[in-house]
């Protein structure tokens, strides 16, 4: 811990107790949207998330906790405690701070997923999944298409690529596809989701779950949850064959247990769009295209090109 900000960490802890030591044990960079560090109060350790100085102002801290608090009702030895949300002009560190428990487990690799842990995973998802709301407005999928068109075609006209002509094909076959099947994204109910099911967000210890990260949790069709799933663990973990087989072994689940006839065809819509999302994730879900949020150009553009190819193949499969 830098003495600097000793007394900063003093004051925040002070509001959960009367700390007389506080020392950050380990820094932990989740990428984009903030800095968790592991932090031991008197011998106890915490889990402290700093959101991105960009996000001052946002009430990110409030809205994770918010979100946190949700899915207890649902999944309670799954999440994180929240001990404490401090807004950036509420503490020296001039960030929002969101301080909960310090969850054990390691993220999911391809070291530790298996077999087991999936069906785990499974049945902790099928649980939040049975969480049904009635609180959020109409889903409007065509308005988040339309975000990314605007964002695809931009970007385009700076770096070229590959032809505009291509990406419009394939976003207007995206969008035929979901008006002419527009009954069958009317008819699933809305319920709680994580929105964000990366391999390093699912936790394991002893083979048992634990998820972080809930900021984007919202009230939604679980099939973004699925497809978020495909995107962020199978593609990221297992090899294709494997892929396809957890994938197929998913819907089936979900088709029975939620008796659920048209989870293909609405999967056939959300895993294209969510290739489409990620491949701008920042700046799809909170700030301008233009903002290259510390990656390097080259990468961007891969992985922009990567996850439009199989944004492609998806529906087209």
């Amino acid at each position: 811990m830098k003495k600097k900000n000793s007394k900063a960490w003093i004051n925040l802890f002070s509001k959960i107790r009367r700390p007389k030591k506080v020392n950050v044990l380990q820094e932990i960079n989740l990428g984009y949207n903030s800095i968790v560090y592991v932090v031991s109060v008197d011998g106890k350790h915490y889990a402290v998330k700093m959101y991105d100085p960009r996000f001052n102002g946002t009430r990110v801290c409030i809205q994770e906790r918010n979100n946190i608090l949700k899915a207890q009702k649902y999944i309670a030895n799954v999440v994180p405690k929240v001990f404490l949300c401090s807004r950036h002009t509420e503490n020296g560190f001039d960030k929002e701070i969101l301080v909960m428990e310090k969850v054990v487990g390691v993220p999911l690799s391809k070291e530790v997923f298996n077999h087991q842990v999936f069906e785990k995973l499974m049945l902790v998802l099928k649980k939040l999944h049975n969480s049904e709301t009635n609180t959020s407005s109409e889903i409007a999928e065509l308005k988040r298409l339309n975000n990314c068109r605007r964002l695809i075609m931009n970007f385009l006209k700076e770096k070229q690529s590959f032809d505009q002509l291509e990406a419009s094909k394939h976003l207007d076959a995206l969008e035929n596809y979901y008006s002419t099947k527009k009954n069958i994204f009317r008819t699933p109910k809305k319920v709680m989701i994580h929105g964000d099911l990366w391999w390093d967000n699912i936790l394991v210890n002893k083979g048992e779950i634990k998820i972080v990260d809930w900021l984007e949790s919202s009230e939604h069709d679980y099939c973004r949850d699925l497809a978020q799933l495909k995107i962020g663990v199978l593609d990221e973990l297992v090899d294709v064959n494997q892929t396809k087989y957890y994938l197929e072994e998913i819907l089936e689940l979900y088709k029975e247990e939620f008796q659920d006839e048209s989870i293909y065809e609405r999967m056939k819509f959300y895993t294209p769009l969510m290739y489409l999302e990620e491949s701008f994730y920042l700046p799809f879900k909170y700030f301008s295209w233009k903002i290259k949020y510390n990656e390097d150009p080259k990468r961007f553009e891969k992985r922009f090109v990567d996850y439009f190819r199989k944004s492609e193949m998806f529906l087209n499969s």
